[in-house]
């Protein structure tokens, strides 16, 4: 397993997924200033377009090291930056991953980033022929949580106090989604 040098586009229903760039930090900004959604992010919200800027610059240094591959996810009727997924913490040895993802708040419960979600899991297992796929979420997620779940991830772990953000101290709820079990549900 190989990571690709080119982050690839892949089509959903009404979602794209298309390689990350600097031009979406104005997107993105929505996102990672807003409280509630960073509040189980890991990281503070950002407090300026600058911050937001260095967020997005950080996941391009990834991709381009071959460390993550991570798309903005698109409406495709507007080609509007509504989020992002991540594929990282990648074990070639062990074909696994872990995955990431966040929404503007607007967007969610409205099925967008299940199907999100969908694709790059199907692109995860099919094309860069993964064994496994990880997921470690906030306790107090439920939404996120009921999607892993949704989508076949199983909970395998439970860590107490793993994360601190802003300073306090969150649990980790660690998911587990194998390639087996996600053709099944195909």
């Amino acid at each position: 397993m190989s990571l690709p040098t080119v982050v690839p586009t892949i089509d959903a229903q009404r979602v794209r997924l298309r390689a990350l760039s600097l031009e979406d930090a104005d997107d993105m900004h929505p996102i990672y200033s807003d409280q509630a959604t960073m509040q189980y992010w890991g990281v503070a919200p950002t407090k300026s377009i600058a911050e937001t800027r260095q967020l997005v610059l950080r996941d391009l240094k990834a991709v381009a090291k071959g460390k993550a591959l991570f798309w903005a996810i698109v409406l495709v009727e507007s080609d509007k930056v509504i989020g992002k997924c991540t594929l990282w913490q990648f074990s070639e040895r062990n074909l696994r991953a872990e995955v990431g993802y966040v929404l503007r708040r607007e967007y969610w419960r409205g099925g967008l980033m299940t199907e999100a979600l969908r694709a790059m899991l199907g692109y995860a297992f099919s094309t860069l022929g993964l064994h496994r796929l990880e997921a470690d979420t906030d306790d107090n997620n439920v939404a996120s949580l009921a999607l892993l779940e949704k989508l076949g991830f199983e909970r395998e772990g439970f860590f107490r106090e793993r994360w601190l953000v802003s300073g306090n101290w969150q649990h980790s709820v660690m998911l587990g989604l194998l390639k087996p079990d996600w053709l099944k549900r195909q």
